[in-house]
């Protein structure tokens, strides 16, 4: 059997990095965009989806597999770059910025934008313009979200790379363990005093837990790295991920609450539930993805790494390709409500397909350059 792949810094499609994680990027993003495609027909026509119970928010649950994939893939990147000291602490954490922000602030642009055409409306007085142009947690509770609505997951990501990097300056040979620890230790403490308030609604809100997890996969992963694939852990490995999707499956039996709405996070009613009914499995598929690593090679794995390099395009294009489609929604619905949703998905995937092939994919090989030219300069 095949040894385990070497991890890169930002998997992608290219050969030699893990390909199923893209592949679950790419599934995560496409599950947000399903649950947005489902709410734009809410108000507008009559849907089977629409009309079956706890099937219209489910796709929420893609975020929890992004969180837990963002613990393992930064945390790895983190404690590699720490032991071949290959750079700073403060470098890293740039190179985490500026995969970041751009992005986020040129999407924050179109749907200010789409705001003042009348296509996205927004209460200018209830705006939080901490964590919309910043993501840093706001001094209010419950917390708020920023402009693009979706940027409130990535309030929570930067408090993790920062955490992290902290740990990266101070311990770089136990980061990993000193983050779990950290954020273990957060939500301890807001377990105990109440996290429901300004800032600690961020800094000890439970679904930190899910970053905790996949950092612990992480470690996991590192241990095991180039000892080969064997069956066991190939059997394992699809039990372990029939586990998790069937997790998170039976919640379309048993209801999952009000856990689905951002909001129920981000003042902390729904977010202890969340995890349990959805972080947990999330990390099991990952873990069980993993395990696995299945080749990848036919065309539509193909398809799916290339739309996972592309799922945080597609993910912050949700919402203003979602608002372009609710204002055009008399045409989508000819063909009846189920099909409107369909193409409602369609038309913000390929929106978010193009955005990363026109602006996201350009900006980060920029970005590489960027980075690299210094150390070209050193050896010249």
């Amino acid at each position: 059997m095949s040894s385990t792949p070497a991890l890169s810094p930002e998997p992608s499609a290219a050969g030699g990095k893990l390909r199923i994680l893209q592949a679950l990027r790419a599934a995560a993003a496409l599950l947000v965009l399903w649950t947005h495609s489902i709410d734009a027909s809410l108000s507008q026509s009559r849907s089977i989806q629409g009309d079956i119970p706890h099937l219209a928010g489910f796709g929420a649950c893609g975020l929890d597999l992004f969180f837990v994939i963002s613990g393992f893939i930064v945390s790895l990147v983190a404690s590699r770059t720490a032991l071949r000291q290959s750079e700073s602490p403060l470098r890293f954490l740039s190179r985490r910025f500026t995969r970041i922000y751009p992005i986020y602030w040129i999407l924050t642009g179109v749907v200010i934008l789409l705001a003042e055409t009348g296509r996205h409306p927004i209460d200018w007085t209830s705006v939080a313009w901490l964590p919309t142009i910043l993501l840093f947690p706001s001094p209010h509770f419950p917390a708020p979200s920023p402009v693009l609505s979706l940027g409130w997951s990535l309030v929570f990501e930067m408090y993790f790379y920062v955490i992290l990097t902290f740990w990266m300056w101070r311990t770089p040979r136990t980061l990993v363990r000193n983050t779990v620890l950290t954020l273990a230790a957060m939500v301890a403490f807001g377990a105990l005093v109440n996290f429901r308030r300004p800032l600690l609604i961020i800094w000890a809100n439970p679904i930190l837990i899910e970053f905790l997890l996949g950092c612990m996969i992480g470690e996991l992963y590192a241990r095991r790295a180039g000892a080969g694939t064997e069956r066991r852990a190939v059997v394992l490995g699809r039990f372990t991920l029939a586990l998790g999707i069937a997790g998170l499956l039976t919640t379309l039996i048993t209801g999952y609450g009000a856990i689905n709405y951002q909001g129920m996070v981000l003042n902390g009613s729904s977010s202890w539930l969340r995890v349990a009914l959805w972080g947990v499995p999330s990390a099991l598929i990952v873990l069980g993805s993993l395990l696995w690593q299945p080749a990848m090679r036919s065309l539509p794995a193909a398809l799916t790494v290339f739309l996972g390099d592309a799922s945080y395009s597609i993910y912050l294009c949700t919402v203003p390709a979602r608002s372009v489609a609710e204002h055009f929604w008399r045409y989508l619905d000819r063909w009846g409500g189920d099909v409107a949703i369909l193409l409602c998905l369609l038309l913000c995937a390929g929106s978010g397909v193009l955005f990363y092939l026109a602006v996201e994919r350009p900006l980060m090989r920029y970005f590489h350059n960027w980075y690299k030219a210094p150390d070209v300069r050193a050896r010249s």
